[in-house]
């Protein structure tokens, strides 16, 4: 499974090429959509989170990330290609940047941190393309009942944070907010979840299992 966090012995070596720290602000984008990568970002500290605008109106949020030591935008530089995702700071953010160029020499320099790096990407790879197939292929009610089941669980240390307001989870499950709203309704009329304060909580794991698990018998 990706880990979203480098190791110490990682961390250490891209620091090397770090240069200053810098801080940006709440509400700050710290990534562009669509704009070239010049360099990379290792995030220190702080919360962010990571969207898709489609220029319609209509925008796809992926969820909150706690960082600690996160290495932002490996993929853009390896491929030279424009940033995939704007990312916003929800917290204050310390940070450093890394030229692409040092990173590289790096990457062939260090076997293992190359290594490191492929599979990284590729489970990243993999795990984004099993949700976006989800999402694409099964119910609203089945993506948010196995969103719900997954945090339950507590077994996926690399899921990504839910956001706090209703607005957000609709954009998060690329939908509106109407339907999120009547999907949810219809979860806790079954017995499945119940809103809080923090919000969905499992109101019966076993039974909420039992209806993730009969999509895949229709």
């Amino acid at each position: 499974m990706f880990q979203y966090h480098f190791s110490s012995y990682l961390v250490e070596q891209l620091l090397t090429f770090a240069g200053s720290r810098y801080q940006q602000s709440k509400k700050e984008v710290l990534l562009h959509q669509d704009q070239p990568l010049s360099k990379l970002v290792l995030v220190r500290s702080g919360t962010i989170s990571f969207s898709y605008d489609v220029g319609n109106g209509r925008r796809l949020l992926l969820g909150q990330l706690d960082c600690n030591n996160t290495l932002i935008g490996e993929i853009e530089a390896l491929n030279n290609n424009p940033c995939i995702y704007t990312v916003t700071c929800f917290s204050d953010v310390s940070y450093n940047l890394i030229e692409l160029k040092h990173w590289r020499a790096l990457l062939l320099e260090k076997p293992e941190l190359s290594l490191y790096t492929a599979q990284t990407i590729a489970a990243k790879f993999q795990e984004n393309q099993k949700i976006n197939l989800d999402k694409l292929l099964l119910p609203l009610g089945y993506n948010i009942a196995k969103d719900c089941l997954l945090r339950a669980e507590n077994n996926n240390p690399t899921l990504l944070r839910e956001y706090p307001t209703v607005n957000a989870e609709a954009e998060r499950f690329a939908t509106t907010e109407r339907a999120y709203r009547r999907v949810v309704s219809e979860l806790v009329e079954k017995g499945l979840v119940e809103r809080s304060n923090s919000g969905l909580k499992v109101v019966d794991l076993d039974k909420l299992s039992d209806y993730v698990d009969s999509f895949s018998q229709i």
